[in-house]
């Protein structure tokens, strides 16, 4: 099974853009396929799970697979409503086992109060970063905290991060 690359102008800049494969789960098994990453398995099981069946592209920081100690990825996937950046991050721990971590940021057109009562309803509030900053805990998923932050009247930026200890 071959992968796909995307072609564009100066794709010599961009050598690990993949389009996910007709029988790729996620574009993240053509990107690990070409690459000998620790993790990877684990980094293909995140992938599933965040970007389940959505649209999206994927971009791998470093195609060199000779000495990759810290593997990252950037995905933009669409939503029906909106788009997003998901940064996808793998690394071998000292005892050997594999820490991830998912962080994904978008754009509401709501203000974050209005997205914490409609979205995060059932997330606990953790504290504030700074005056327009709500930090969120999810109670269905350990270790996944949102960042609500107040653009302008009626913009909140969302970041949400989980990250994964084995």
């Amino acid at each position: 099974m071959k992968c796909a690359m995307l072609f564009i102008t100066g794709v010599c800049l961009l050598p690990n853009l993949y389009v996910a494969q007709v029988n790729a789960k996620t574009s993240m098994d053509s990107v690990l396929k070409s690459q000998n990453i620790p993790c990877s398995s684990e980094l293909i099981q995140l992938a599933e799970v965040t970007l389940k069946t959505n649209p999206h592209r994927i971009l791998s920081y470093n195609d060199k697979s000779d000495d990759i100690h810290l593997f990252n990825a950037l995905a933009v996937t669409s939503y029906r409503d909106r788009d997003s950046h998901i940064s996808f991050h793998g690394i071998k721990n000292a005892a050997g086992s594999c820490d991830t971590s998912v962080t994904e940021s978008y754009v509401l057109q709501t203000s974050c109060s209005d997205a914490r009562h409609e979205a995060f309803s059932k997330w606990d509030f953790q504290g504030k970063l700074n005056e327009r900053t709500y930090v969120l805990n999810s109670k269905r998923i350990k270790g996944k905290q949102a960042f609500l932050t107040d653009q302008l009247p009626n913009i909140c930026l969302v970041t949400t991060r989980q990250v994964i200890s084995n």
